[in-house]
């Protein structure tokens, strides 16, 4: 009988995911200065596939490393919303847009997630809950009004497309729950992102026949190849780990919310690393997301479970 991991390290889980994705918009801004959307996603999931791949022959039987027949459809649509529609929307919207936008938008996570679960899983944590993740949003929004995001002159286009990126992220999460709660996050992730990147290699492969971006991979520099190996095995792989493994033991929303604290989580970093400066205003916005996801969190052993696979889309 699989013990049921303490609150420590669950929650504690969820935070080091919190800290390993909130290098992730600011990394790959980064690397799109030098390298096209496609291309880096194309590269970047290749990283993650090899890990991936790698983790499935270690850790798994011959006969077990591929998703069984009966499932497959599923898998499918979970790979497909997982890279090729969820990476393309983020990395092209994220090019046209702003660090601190992707993240504003991607507290809306949450919220997205919360709705899904109701729908697809019958899934509802509870108005506890609910209350917590609206309050979590609302503390996100505050820290990042006072860090200078401007909602009246944000690049429209991208930001539109970063709101499809955070909707493909939602139903990869709840369309994921009960997969992960049948075949467990690593199987769960590596077929599915191995998966995904199958579907989104015809697209980042044409992205490499266009002569300006094959004349700037190649003029890349280690900054730019460190920050797809970044994404593609930080994030990518240990992160996507962490969050299907954290969908296993509690509901979708009560994970979800844990997207509100990377904001706070890179202001930290750049107060950690590079002496930015934490104001009182700051301070306020993080207690009122911290308590968002305290309230979020009902006790584990009312966590609902899933009553039923989602169904085919």
């Amino acid at each position: 009988m699989k013990r049921t991991p303490s609150a420590a390290l669950l929650y504690g889980s969820l935070l080091l995911h919190t800290f390993l994705s909130a290098g992730t918009y600011l990394v790959a801004k980064r690397a799109l200065v030098e390298i096209p959307p496609l291309a880096l996603g194309l590269f970047r999931f290749a990283v993650a596939s090899v890990a991936l791949v790698a983790l499935l022959a270690w850790l798994l039987p011959r006969g077990a490393r591929l998703p069984p027949k009966e499932a497959r459809g599923k898998f499918f649509w979970l790979a497909l919303v997982g890279v090729p529609l969820n990476q393309v929307f983020f990395l092209v919207g994220l090019s046209l847009s702003t660090p601190a936008h992707a993240a504003l938008l991607y507290a809306l996570t949450p919220l997205m997630v919360l709705l899904l679960a109701q729908a697809l899983l019958r899934e509802f944590p509870g108005a506890r809950s609910a209350a917590g993740t609206a309050l979590a949003f609302a503390g996100t929004l505050f820290v990042l009004l006072q860090r200078g995001v401007d909602l009246s002159r944000g690049p429209l286009v991208g930001d539109l497309l970063l709101v499809l990126a955070v909707l493909a992220w939602a139903i990869y999460t709840a369309l994921g729950r009960p997969l992960v709660a049948t075949y467990g996050a690593m199987p769960t992730t590596a077929w599915s992102l191995v998966g995904g990147t199958a579907l989104f290699l015809p697209i980042g492969l044409a992205a490499l026949l266009v002569p300006s971006t094959r004349a700037q991979v190649a003029h890349a520099s280690g900054a730019a190849w460190s920050g797809i190996l970044y994404l593609g095995l930080v994030t990518s792989v240990a992160s996507y780990l962490i969050w299907y493994w954290g969908l296993k033991h509690l509901a979708a929303a009560q994970v979800a919310v844990f997207s509100n604290l990377q904001p706070l989580a890179t202001a930290l970093l750049a107060w950690l690393l590079f002496g930015d400066p934490i104001t009182p205003a700051f301070i306020l916005g993080a207690l009122i997301v911290m308590a968002g996801v305290v309230l979020a969190q009902t006790s584990r052993k009312d966590a609902p479970a899933v009553q039923q696979a989602p169904p085919e889309p």
